[in-house]
């Protein structure tokens, strides 16, 4: 089935949310929007600053991974951020407002989570991923870069290995979803959350991080957690206020993780 592209006329209407959305960039293919959007601050690009594309065959995940591209299928966007004294709360911002977002598009709440630290699961498999990246303009200001990769419409079927464990939410709605609504939505959800953490409003920060935590799987439960050097099995106890996943090791000692891939286990002890 052929896919329409991105409404840009629609986009470019609606936008900029909260200045959020200009300057809006768009390239049917670009390698990477993260990269992309790295060399725009290098040039003196500002905050607000959206970049669009309905393919992207050198897209990044975390620790490097590639992202599997699907041609006018995904949701592919980086945005310009500021750069909070406390990154951490980009990501809190983002995973809820990209949830937010995708509820309110149609996907049942009951069945969306949150996949620490920045993965969004629908029925268990991931159909979103978030990558925030930290940079420094010209001028000095600290700025950060919101890549995201949703996977909306057509399907994983083709890579069987990625499948087991991602999808599409296409495939599991058994209907297509609205990109461009979804991403004026989360534009508007996060533009929201985005004010919140520069004010560092401590009750709008406590209500952003309980909302983050409730939405999250595997509290309570075992997990491996895969690093590049080691590799810990534990039960994830809690979420600190800085993000961290609190893993109790089998000694019975509580370790901080800040990055890490985790899965649950069928079994532990």
């Amino acid at each position: 089935m052929l896919l329409d592209p991105l409404d840009l006329p629609r986009l470019r209407a609606a936008l900029p949310i909260a200045h959020l959305g200009e300057p809006l960039y768009y390239a049917s293919s670009i390698p990477s929007t993260n990269a992309r959007a790295l060399e725009l601050i290098g040039a003196g690009t500002r905050v607000g600053t959206l970049l669009l594309t309905d393919e992207q065959p050198a897209g990044r995940g975390r620790q490097g991974r590639t992202w599997v591209t699907l041609p006018n299928a995904q949701i592919l966007l980086s945005l310009v951020v500021d750069l909070p004294t406390e990154p951490h709360w980009l990501v809190l911002a983002t995973s809820v407002a990209l949830s937010e977002s995708l509820e309110h598009c149609g996907v049942p709440p009951q069945r969306l989570s949150l996949k620490w630290p920045n993965d969004i699961l629908l029925d268990g498999r991931k159909i979103a991923g978030i990558l925030i990246e930290t940079t420094t303009a010209p001028t000095g200001q600290r700025l950060a870069v919101i890549g995201l990769g949703v996977n909306v419409r057509g399907t994983l079927t083709p890579w069987p290995a990625i499948a087991s464990r991602a999808s599409t939410i296409a495939d599991r709605l058994a209907r297509d979803l609205d990109r461009e609504a979804i991403i004026l939505e989360f534009l508007r959800s996060l533009s929201h959350k985005l004010a919140t953490v520069a004010d560092k409003d401590a009750q709008g920060l406590l209500s952003l991080w309980t909302i983050w935590r409730s939405r999250l799987g595997m509290l309570g439960q075992p997990v491996t957690i895969r690093q590049t050097d080691q590799q810990l099995e534990g039960i994830a106890e809690e979420v600190s206020e800085e993000g961290a996943l609190l893993l109790r090791l089998p000694d019975g000692s509580l370790r901080p993780i800040y990055w890490g891939d985790v899965e649950t286990i069928g079994n532990y002890g």
